[in-house]
């Protein structure tokens, strides 16, 4: 009986992947809950109306501050999690995606390409008919603070989606099944996750977890996540502060334009935006095209990712 219980909880490299897996996923959601708990208790205690003033009156206009409340607190969780699960693997805590000498490079290129892709999809819906700007609000001070605070905000919610869906249980799953079967497996839970979003729709869901599939190709061939983090968070600063599209059903306070869907909801998006049009497959396509374009030499520079996870144990 103890040596198949042993078979059962360890292999060539300990403690077998799904073990890891189960025990990062319930050390994340019993410190997720636990403390937020704690934290709303104390806000009601403290500011009963915080949370509410987080939003614009009746018409609940996501605030970049509620989203960096929001992601800023699962990232801590996340944050807090991976610093364990690394000790117990006897891991840096920069292996699991955070590693690379090109960090800077690969960030400032993911940013670049996002926005252009942004651009591209947004381009598309204007001139095939189905998004009209509305009118621009009045330039100011205020107006220029609010594109430098959803910029702080897309950076940390890019750096926590990244990191939560395709940092630890990516480069853990990828040494149990292999890497593409981890990362569909991952993609099916990131469009899922994203199905509590009011304003999704199938064409929406399907769509992201298509986005996931595509930004993991980045991941394979730079083995590290900062391009990944730089195109989803220039991605979403354009479609939620510059151009002022709805993202996922949610529309945002102080945006610097205001985009709105036009005719056929499954040409312009409807209420979901942009990616509930099925136009988002055209630019996602080609954001897998300039991915392997501007990426092929990195992938020519160094190990496999399963190589660079197991490469790098604490000293």
């Amino acid at each position: 009986m103890r040596a198949w219980i042993r078979w059962m909880l360890l292999g060539n490299e300990g403690l077998r992947t799904g073990w890891r897996v189960l025990i990062f996923l319930i050390l994340v959601n019993v410190l997720f809950v636990g403390l937020r708990l704690l934290l709303n208790h104390a806000l009601m205690a403290l500011a009963p109306g915080f949370f509410a003033s987080l939003k614009s009156g009746g018409k609940a206009l996501l605030t970049p501050a509620f989203a960096m409340l929001n992601d800023g607190f699962l990232l801590l969780v996340y944050l807090l999690v991976l610093a364990g699960m690394a000790r117990l693997e006897r891991r840096r805590f920069t292996s699991f995606g955070l590693n690379g000498s090109r960090a800077w490079r690969h960030g400032l290129s993911g940013l670049f390409w996002g926005f252009v892709m942004l651009s591209a999809l947004i381009g598309l819906l204007y001139v095939s008919g189905h998004l009209v700007f509305g009118r621009m609000p009045p330039l100011s001070l205020a107006l220029l603070g609010s594109g430098v605070l959803w910029a702080i905000a897309s950076l940390l919610i890019a750096f926590t989606e990244e990191n939560l869906f395709r940092g630890y249980l990516l480069f853990t799953l990828e040494r149990g099944i292999g890497f593409w079967p981890a990362a569909l497996l991952l993609a099916a839970l990131f469009g899922m996750a994203h199905g509590t979003n009011a304003g999704e729709t199938p064409i929406g869901l399907f769509s992201v977890g298509f986005y996931a599939l595509v930004i993991a190709l980045s991941i394979a061939y730079t083995r590290s996540l900062w391009w990944a983090i730089g195109f989803h968070a220039a991605w979403d600063w354009a479609e939620s502060y510059f151009y002022g599209t709805a993202d996922s059903g949610f529309a945002s306070r102080g945006r610097l334009f205001i985009a709105l869907p036009k005719g056929n909801v499954y040409l312009s998006g409807g209420r979901t935006g942009p990616e509930g049009s099925v136009l988002v497959f055209v630019v996602l396509a080609a954001t897998a095209a300039v991915i392997a374009w501007t990426l092929r030499c990195d992938r020519r520079a160094g190990p496999d990712l399963a190589a660079a996870a197991q490469g790098s144990p604490m000293h």
